[in-house]
């Protein structure tokens, strides 16, 4: 769904604008608060934050502001719940997110790494099976070349074979030229 299309089908209550709005987000936002607090308090954060966005859906008018919303807000409730029962982190305007989104170093960076990492897996999704096995197996799962080959039972030059080529393939469709940043983001997984 185009954005604006998405920004005005929120601002005028069409569902269909927050269900796109969550499934845009959701994932991302996920990791982002899991990075503050345990996995049940960050979905419960991400709902809320949901909550909030349909609260005040009218004051959106674009993407951005929309965008800042959402990680500060989940950012601020991951630090109340760290801070209970201590003062909570309150803002006002809309307008204010987007402004403290991307004053704070720290989420702007934690914002950029959620961002990569999801298309990242968007695009690991679009591997070709094997390729898309041994870096799974990899990556997320941690495993080592032998323990790869034996599960998928090939060799172990065509495990490496298949990782070389699934790493061209990320870097190649996700424009990620650094392969040393690369590898860095893919710790992350």
């Amino acid at each position: 769904m185009d954005h604006s299309i998405l920004i005005n089908n929120l601002r005028n209550g069409k569902e269909e604008g927050l269900t796109a709005v969550y499934r845009l987000y959701k994932r991302s936002l996920l990791y982002f608060a899991s990075q503050f607090v345990d996995r049940e308090t960050a979905e419960e954060i991400v709902s809320d934050t949901f909550i909030k966005v349909w609260k005040q859906r009218e004051q959106f008018h674009h993407l951005n502001s929309l965008r800042a919303f959402l990680y500060v807000s989940a950012k601020n409730a991951c630090l109340n719940h760290l801070r209970r029962p201590q003062i909570k982190l309150t803002v006002e305007s809309v307008d204010d997110y987007e402004n403290l989104l991307y004053e704070d170093a720290v989420i702007h960076t934690k914002i950029v790494e959620t961002e990569l990492l999801k298309l990242i897996y968007e695009e690991a999704a679009k591997l070709p099976q094997k390729q898309r096995e041994v870096f799974n197996m990899t990556y997320l799962e941690g495993m080592t070349v032998e323990e790869i080959s034996k599960k998928l039972q090939m060799s172990p030059t065509a495990v490496y074979i298949n990782r070389s080529r699934a790493m061209a393939l990320l870097r190649r469709s996700t424009k990620i030229k650094d392969i040393l940043y690369f590898l860095i983001i893919l710790q992350h997984l």
